[in-house]
């Protein structure tokens, strides 16, 4: 995501800089076919007037506050989007602590990106919400659509917990019962049935499915955090608890999955 947002904002004419510390080589070598500069981390803030935070739920907080810390550092006020799927718990704990360890004037936004990464023919919702929301709204480009929800700081990510309750959590219920009927020995009679009975289901697992076993480690944390809204808000998170375990369980062992769906769909 992080990559194609970059590639469409150049396009659209913005100027991008980035910062890879402790990325893999794959994201470096990226970067470079797009053009994109790549620099030290006190350089990185210091050249940059906006920055969006793409990167696993894991690691928003800690990112956000090394972040903040250089704004002090080098006196550089920064306006920092949070676009990462955290929970609204979560965005509130980093907001408070980047006012806290920032520069005076910086900025907090809370956001998330809904929809696939952008392309020629698509491109996916930026929503933003915090009381400088309305500030980043020039960024509407190639790369995303921005909807401002007003200025309660939280309400961007708590839109996303809720879309990929639907999108990710419902992924996670298929993949669950491919593992169990493949455990029960079953899953080519399920097959032939959902392909007579469910054909909208099965296209999804033939389209879609092969490459979630790549991006499963990353899905881990967003169920986690969508999990902890649910308790928040004294629901029942089991179905997402059970969610973040079968995304562990799949990125330990990507290729016998990857192996289940081309053998039986």
């Amino acid at each position: 995501m992080g990559h194609n947002v970059a590639k469409y904002l150049t396009k659209s004419d913005f100027k991008i800089v980035t910062n890879l510390d402790h990325r893999s080589k794959k994201s470096f070598d990226t970067a470079k076919s797009l053009n994109i500069e790549i620099l030290e981390l006190n350089e990185f803030v210091n050249r940059s007037n906006i920055i969006i935070s793409i990167i696993p739920p894991s690691a928003a907080y800690e990112t956000a506050k090394i972040i903040s810390d250089y704004s002090k550092k080098l006196s550089k006020p920064i306006t920092y989007i949070d676009a990462n799927a955290i929970s609204p718990k979560s965005t509130l704990l980093i907001e408070n602590e980047f006012y806290n360890s920032s520069f005076k004037s910086s900025k907090y936004i809370d956001g998330s990106i809904i929809g696939g990464p952008p392309n020629k023919s698509y491109k996916p919702r930026l929503y933003v919400s915090g009381k400088y929301a309305k500030e980043v709204l020039h960024l509407k480009s190639l790369a995303f659509d921005i909807i401002n929800l007003g200025n309660v700081t939280q309400l961007a990510s708590s839109i996303k917990m809720c879309y990929a309750s639907l999108t990710k959590g419902t992924s996670a219920l298929l993949l669950s019962l491919i593992l169990l009927a493949d455990k029960l020995e079953v899953l080519n009679y399920l097959s032939e049935e959902l392909e007579y009975s469910q054909k909208d289901t099965f296209d999804k697992i033939i389209n879609s499915f092969p490459s979630i076993s790549n991006k499963s480690d990353r899905w881990i944390g967003e169920m986690e955090e969508i999990a902890s809204t649910y308790v928040d808000k004294e629901l029942n998170p089991g179905v997402f608890d059970n969610a973040s375990y079968i995304y562990r369980l799949l990125s330990k062992d990507k290729k016998r999955f990857s192996k289940l769906i081309e053998e039986n769909f």
